[in-house]
């Protein structure tokens, strides 16, 4: 059965279990890049979220992760907000598919 897999810091994954997300804690980048190519490389999860601040430097990972038919990598806000990396992704993903950018910019 595909899952839904959670990587970030323990603090922020830890009520997520509750809604039955499988949580791996990741404090720092490189356990985080770690956490996700172990992941990938399992096959189990059909989706995993990853915080916007540790996915900062893993773009590339994610990318190619992306390209895989079977796996989606999401990226969520933390506890001090948004970064804008969720929604610059949503933006590339709107743009690739209709070919427009639909959110208006200030």
């Amino acid at each position: 059965m595909q899952k839904i897999k959670l990587i970030g810091p323990k603090f922020l994954c830890a009520p997520l279990a509750l809604l039955g997300m499988e949580i791996h804690p990741a404090e720092s980048e490189a356990e985080t890049r770690h956490k996700l190519a172990s992941i990938a490389k399992t096959g189990e999860a059909a989706l995993v979220f990853i915080f916007e601040r540790q996915a900062a430097n893993l773009k590339d990972e994610i990318e190619q992760l992306n390209q895989r038919p079977e796996l989606t990598v999401a990226l969520l806000p933390d506890n001090r907000g948004q970064t804008g990396l969720a929604a610059e992704r949503i933006n590339k993903l709107v743009r690739h598919a209709i070919g427009v950018e639909i959110t208006g910019r200030e």
